[in-house]
């Protein structure tokens, strides 16, 4: 991640955004309304606001070496670990180990079958309301189009019954939508006073209302001396290649589960350079099977001309040989091969 972030800035600076009016690096997070929740303080080290935390929290991976230990429940949003997150077996592990595990799911899955205790109905998006935050910090409504069928209700109000009963204080209590809407511009300096009747149908950005001195200054760019080099390439030698993985817009259980949209479902791809591929013996179309320290996962063989040599590139989250069930630390290298006929 270090080596990532180092190379972004060597290549902003290197186009002159510090310099030019008006530019600036904006992320594409990974997931969906990942930078309204790191505003309002829900990744580890943050509070509302994006401020320092009073008392950090653990990433996932060392809330998946902790349970057993010195945690013993866990609580799975809308969640899948074992599926999405890196090092597979250790996520089975660590929900084997659990004392408790609560679900919140829409859909049945292999993880809620078979590790959690308590499982709560969670909405469709098209059964929320609240609040959604672009890339470009753009606070946006999400209205309800559906009725909750049955008795499901909104996250937030079994979250918030969740807490009570667990001691947390009852005051004040949250009995609609926009009163939590409320609750988190409260926290968030530079969301104080927005509404939702501001936000509107359009959104807006909190930039735009004169509140950006509430929010945390921007580090400024290194010098270029003090930014990482990024490691040497890995030489192919016998198959092994640096794995870097990548998300499809069509993974998740709506494409799996919607009969309409299931042909959408990505299978493992594997992209290669065509320079590694003609080494390996291997062309587009070719079934590879990718494998670590034991554990392989199969897919197409993709060739691309654009591709750096010495990597391979597989898609995360799919329903079978998910890139995930082989990332178990920082760096990664694998043996491609080609599948036989038998």
């Amino acid at each position: 991640a270090r080596q990532g972030v180092a190379s972004l800035l060597a290549l902003a600076r290197a186009l002159g955004v510090p310099e030019t009016e008006g530019s600036g690096l904006i992320e594409v997070p990974s997931g969906t309304n990942a930078r309204g929740l790191r505003e309002v303080g829900c990744v580890p080290g943050l509070g509302p606001g994006l401020l320092d935390a009073p008392q950090a929290g653990r990433p996932a991976a060392e809330i998946a070496v902790g349970l057993g230990d010195d945690l013993s429940a866990l609580v799975l949003l809308n969640a899948d670990p074992v599926r999405t997150h890196p090092d597979r077996a250790a996520w089975q592990r660590a929900l084997e180990a659990a004392t408790f595990v609560v679900a919140f799911a829409d859909f049945e899955s292999e993880t809620v079958t078979e590790h959690a205790d308590v499982v709560f109905p969670a909405e469709s998006y098209a059964e929320r309301e609240g609040t959604v935050t672009h890339p470009d910090g753009r606070l946006q409504r999400a209205r309800q189009s559906i009725a909750h069928p049955g008795d499901v209700r909104p996250v937030w109000s079994v979250l918030a019954e969740l807490s009570i009963r667990v001691g947390a204080p009852a005051d004040p209590p949250f009995l609609t939508s926009p009163m939590v809407t409320h609750a988190i511009t409260d926290v968030v300096p530079f969301l104080a006073g927005l509404t939702l009747e501001e936000v509107g149908g359009k959104g807006r950005r909190w930039q735009e209302r004169g509140s950006s001195e509430a929010a945390p200054k921007a580090p400024s760019l290194p010098e270029s001396g003090a930014l990482e080099e990024p490691p040497e390439p890995v030489a192919p030698s016998n198959g092994d290649l640096r794995l870097g993985t990548t998300r499809s817009l069509w993974t998740g259980r709506e494409t799996e589960h919607a009969p309409i949209l299931r042909f959408l479902a990505p299978r493992q791809r594997v992209e290669l350079s065509a320079q590694d591929g003609r080494a390996l013996g291997v062309q587009s179309g070719d079934e590879v099977e990718v494998a670590r320290n034991g554990t392989s996962v199969r897919g197409i063989a993709a060739l691309r001309d654009g591709l750096p040599p010495s990597s391979v590139y597989l898609i995360e989250g799919t329903a079978q040989d998910s890139a995930t069930e082989l990332l178990v630390g920082e760096a990664t290298t694998v043996t491609v091969r080609k599948v036989e006929a038998e």
